[in-house]
């Protein structure tokens, strides 16, 4: 459920030895994270059709974006992906702010590192189904990375219904809550390729 190396370096670790006070206290962030943490997951699968060098047309959406362009080329069709950890982790995180600073912080990188193994792990049942279809997977990309602007958020919520499907909703400032969500686009591709491979 965790990468401690993930965990560590969202910490702001780099090779230096980790104390057993630091230790101690990641584990017990762990455990308060598996009791508040409610994952879910959702995603849909879209026709793509590359318009020029930044502009992409997945049925629903047309995206201007060069960065997801490169992302996506050689892909014949998109996922628009989202996950969540859910409300509770929140209010976790809020509790510890006013009781305990170090803690707080702590529960914060594992919390980051937790969203994303969750992600991985939902990945990882999405490349074993487009296996046997003969499809690739590319890696994520999320709006806010490179050119892709965060705008694009208002669109996957309303076209993955993410209220509905994940209790996730997207505030006017384009702020996910509960915070520990995340969207992003995966291609899918023919070709066992990795973006460098285009270059």
């Amino acid at each position: 459920m965790f990468n401690r190396s993930e965990t560590l370096r969202y910490l702001g670790y780099k090779c230096e030895e980790v104390d057993n006070n630091t230790l101690e206290l990641m584990e017990e962030c762990e455990e308060l994270l598996k009791k508040s943490a409610n994952p879910k997951s959702t995603y849909k699968v879209f026709d793509l059709n590359r318009i020029d060098d930044d502009t992409l047309d997945m049925e629903v959406l047309k995206i201007k974006s060069k960065a997801l362009c490169k992302n996506l080329r050689g892909c014949e069709k998109v996922i628009l992906f989202a996950a969540t950890l859910g409300p509770r982790v929140d209010i976790l995180l809020q509790k510890y702010s006013k009781l305990s600073a170090s803690r707080a912080v702590v529960l914060q990188a594992s919390a980051a590192s937790m969203i994303e193994v969750y992600m991985d792990s939902m990945e990882d049942e999405i490349k074993e189904k487009a296996k046997k279809e003969g499809l690739f997977l590319r890696p994520r990309f999320s709006p806010g990375y490179a050119d892709l602007s965060l705008e694009y958020q208002r669109d996957i919520f309303k076209i993955l219904d993410l209220p509905r499907r994940i209790g996730a909703t997207l505030m006017d400032n384009l702020i996910m809550a509960p915070s520990k969500t995340v969207t992003a686009f995966i291609g899918l591709s023919e070709e066992d390729k990795n973006v460098c491979d285009y270059e």
